[in-house]
């Protein structure tokens, strides 16, 4: 290249970065940790690449919040919190910055990490229950 501030490789234009911002990737994955497997070597501590992921001693939850590798100052924000670890310590994870990109389930020596799939089921608005109905009596006859 003659000159290095060239760009290689065009970006999105602005109605497609729109849509591109908007897709979900791996919507229907979730991540799922056990806890009597993990060995805390922080190895999906070292791999995730959002920080999400805090080995820590647990505490109340402000508290808690401040120690996290990401710190998440929003109260409003979920964070997912597992115990049960064989130092006492806890696993706090952000959910709101996962990127369910899967990194930590890869990297886990131990299979602690687990990706699974995700479903919803839920009866939309003016649907019936699938409830068996009562069958009604025939009237009388006069």
């Amino acid at each position: 290249l003659r000159n290095v501030k060239i760009e290689v490789e065009k970006g999105f234009d602005p109605l497609l970065g729109y849509k591109e911002a908007q897709r979900c990737l791996n919507c229907d994955v979730q991540t799922v940790f056990s806890a009597p497997a993990c060995i805390e070597c922080d190895a999906c501590v070292d791999i995730c690449p959002m920080d999400c992921i805090t080995f820590t001693d647990n505490g109340e939850e402000t508290e808690l919040r401040d120690r996290l590798n990401a710190p998440a100052k929003n109260i409003t924000q979920d964070l997912y919190v597992q115990d049960g670890l064989k130092t006492g310590r806890v696993m706090v994870k952000d959910e709101d910055v996962c990127l369910h990109c899967g990194l930590c389930a890869e990297r886990c020596p131990t299979g602690a990490w687990d990706m699974q799939h995700f479903y919803l089921d839920i009866t939309p608005a003016g649907c019936k229950p699938k409830t068996p109905s009562r069958k009604r009596e025939p009237a009388p006859a006069k």
